[in-house]
């Protein structure tokens, strides 16, 4: 299913110039567009959460606990 979405003529003409260098329809040029920006904005709503918690020393310091509880199980599980 498709529907028609306005864009701005430089932002169509982008589109169209993306399509054509890359030999693909302007709906898949805005299909990746969108699938690169939900990317980018999980990987920086991810980065902005792991900084919290390296910011907070007690939960930092459970979490370090854990992962050495995890090396000492996986490093079992090898021998």
């Amino acid at each position: 299913m498709s529907t028609t979405i306005r864009v701005s003529e430089q932002t169509r003409d982008r589109l169209a110039a993306l399509a054509d260098s890359t030999n693909r329809p302007m709906t898949r040029v805005l299909d990746d567009a969108v699938d690169a920006l939900e990317r980018r904005v999980f990987f920086e709503r991810f980065n902005q959460r792991y900084r919290k918690l390296r910011d907070d020393s007690e939960v930092w310091a459970e979490i370090e606990a854990d992962r050495r509880v995890e090396e000492g199980t996986f490093g079992d599980a090898l021998e």
